[in-house]
């Protein structure tokens, strides 16, 4: 009898919760990321969402606020390497996306209007590279060239893994995060370690705990674009709002760089 009870209470909640959603003005968004530590942009470990959650999270609230949601995204932390599948799949609203070759049609990216991906709304993102100091890398390498046939670390799950492979490089994605792909740099197991930065002067700010012993060339890797990219059926239902976040992000993309620095690094 019980069991009868909650089975009809979960489907009574089921059909009036969209009902409240619309009655307070509110449209429920799920914005999914990455389930690890890597400050600036996203605190703490796991599916816990820690206050202050990182650079991006608060990127993401004042988007959706600015957009006009009527009410803060639910935030769901995953592995990395489900972000994709989740978004797919409607377990997720939206998450940020790597440039990929294609995207299946599950995906929305912001169009232009012929219909063509508008890269003109795609926030930029740089890969750095970085090598040990002992290993006196020209600090003006082109590290297309210089690291042909030789090993790059880069964190578990990364969606530029995928093309870095293409374009002919080794890569070594074992490892979780930056901590541990150091780690191996330092042990000589990787020959350098790529990170993806946003904002300028993030990986200058992290490396200050390594006391010189690992640096940064000056030439970033490749630079590439980051999506913020929704789940197909939620995008058509919820067009405006989607829209307007994309226009939001085009007219508020420094505020990522504002909202970092907040955040301190520790030495």
């Amino acid at each position: 009898m019980r069991r009868h009870w909650l089975l009809h209470l979960l489907i009574a909640w089921a059909v009036t919760l969209p009902l409240l959603a619309s009655a307070t003005g509110c449209i429920p968004v799920r914005f999914g990321y990455i389930d690890q530590h890597r400050p600036p942009y996203y605190m703490g470990e796991g599916d816990k969402v820690p206050e202050p959650p990182g650079a991006t999270v608060d990127l993401m609230r004042d988007a959706v606020a600015g957009a006009g949601f009527g009410c803060p995204p639910l935030l769901v932390r995953l592995p990395q390497a489900r972000l994709r599948l989740a978004l797919v799949a409607g377990d997720i609203d939206f998450t940020t996306l790597g440039e990929q070759p294609s995207y299946p049609p599950e995906i929305a990216l912001p169009r232009d209007k012929h219909g063509d991906i508008d890269t003109s709304r795609a926030l930029g993102n740089k890969l750095m590279v970085l090598v040990r100091a002992r290993d006196k890398v020209p600090a003006n390498a082109e590290p297309m060239v210089y690291f042909k046939g030789k090993t790059l670390g880069a964190a578990q799950g990364s969606a530029y893994a995928a093309r870095l492979r293409e374009a002919g490089l080794k890569i070594d994605d074992g490892a979780r995060d930056l901590e541990r792909n150091v780690e191996k740099l330092k042990l000589g197991r990787v020959d350098a370690v790529v990170i993806s930065a946003v904002k300028a002067g993030h990986v200058e700010a992290l490396l200050k705990r390594y006391h010189g012993d690992i640096v940064q060339l000056q030439q970033p890797l490749v630079s590439m674009r980051i999506w913020l990219a929704f789940n197909q059926n939620y995008y058509l239902a919820h067009r405006e709002q989607v829209e307007a976040l994309w226009s939001w992000i085009d007219a508020n993309r420094t505020r990522l760089g504002y909202a970092a620095k907040k955040y301190k690094q520790a030495d």
